[in-house]
């Protein structure tokens, strides 16, 4: 089966790079300098009263040390260590995301799932503890926060409403929805589509409108469709409305400051893999025209994609345009990847059957080649 993968990793989340390979080490490694650079973010919080803060040095010097080590094998026995000496450490939501991060550097994709799940919820449960301590200290009165700072003069009250608070709050939803597409790709990597697919509901419900999640979803719900009529035209009126979501939000989020850092290419590429998603939508449906018109739009924004024209090739041919099937064919062919050697399948079939033999095909997939990005 011919599948382009679809939009990868935690990394969108933050910047929505279009990476279209799979969970590995390298980018574990990546992940995990991410999930550092958050932390370090969360406990400079910690010294302004929100975020984790440690209840002990041992137990300081633990974590220190976990995060730390660089060694994936020997980061999951640490971070397990951490856990166990302490599990009522504020510290056991980010244990558990190294080891997310480790075990998907040793390939360990079931392990990385487990972690991720207990990452979610103990990030929650902290969530949660710090939402209770703010409710409590806004009812406080002045006189009374006076007393409690006479007893311990580096007690903290939270304010929810404050730029610190609100600014923990969204490295949180940030960190969930990560760990979230981290169980999706994992999935998606050990072939389990019905898994990949029951969490990226998962990660719509925690937030409708991402467009990572909305991208991933659709994407490969269109790559895998039943082999049950009704169960793939219940699959792929889902998939339309995950993809149009999706390039709903593609302007907005190109509008975001975070966008402006992401390189021409990336964005390039996330509007034509959108796109690309939406036009096997319709060829799944047999809409042909809008199918071969977002397999166009997808073309526009990155014109060397074998698999969009293969793709688009296989539209034309089933809407009876041979002529342009063919050259789109003979593009995928000039292109190589995974698609070549069916295109080229095709492409004999039609070329013979126009042509009477197979005479002048190398140059017919050179002269199409040519034509790319014109």
């Amino acid at each position: 089966m011919i599948m382009k993968k679809g939009p990868a990793l935690c990394a969108i989340l933050i910047v929505l790079t279009l990476s279209l390979s799979a969970i590995g080490a390298g980018q574990g490694r990546r992940n995990q300098q991410q999930q550092q650079q958050q932390q370090q973010q969360q406990q400079g919080q910690a010294q302004q009263g929100v975020g984790p803060a440690p209840q002990s040095k041992d137990e300081a010097d633990a974590f220190l040390a976990l995060q730390n080590e660089q060694t994936p094998a020997k980061k999951v026995e640490m971070a397990e260590a951490f856990i166990a000496k302490y599990p009522n450490s504020d510290f056991v939501p980010y244990a558990h995301t190294f080891r997310v991060a480790a075990y998907a550097q040793l390939n360990k994709l079931k392990e990385a799932v487990a972690a991720a799940e207990q990452a979610i919820n103990t990030t929650v449960k902290f969530g949660e503890k710090l939402l209770a301590k703010a409710d409590a200290d806004a009812k406080l009165t002045d006189k009374e926060k006076d007393n409690l700072k006479k007893k311990d003069k580096n007690v903290v009250f939270l304010d929810k409403n404050s730029p610190q608070f609100q600014e923990f709050l969204n490295q949180s939803e940030q960190r969930i929805l990560a760990l979230h597409q981290t169980i999706i790709q994992s999935y998606q990597q050990l072939n389990d589509a019905a898994k990949m697919m029951e969490w990226g509901e998962k990660a719509l419900g925690f937030k409708p409108d991402d467009l990572n999640t909305l991208a991933m979803l659709s994407n490969v719900m269109a790559e895998r469709p039943p082999t049950d009529e009704a169960e793939k035209t219940k699959q792929m009126k889902r998939a339309e409305e995950l993809a149009n979501d999706a390039l709903t939000e593609l302007p907005k989020y190109l509008a975001t400051p975070q966008a402006a850092s992401i390189p021409a290419q990336a964005k390039a590429e996330l509007t034509s893999q959108l796109h690309y998603t939406l036009g096997l939508i319709y060829l799944h449906q047999k809409k042909l025209g809008p199918s071969q018109q977002e397999f166009l739009t997808a073309i526009q924004s990155k014109a060397n994609d074998p698999i969009v024209y293969y793709r688009l090739g296989i539209a034309y041919v089933q809407d009876m345009k041979n002529d342009q099937g063919m050259e789109a064919l003979a593009k995928s062919v000039f292109l190589k990847g995974v698609s070549e050697q069916n295109a080229r399948e095709i492409l004999k079939q039609l070329y013979v059957q126009k042509n009477k033999s197979e005479q002048g095909i190398e140059d017919y997939i050179k002269s199409a080649g040519a034509k790319i990005g014109q």
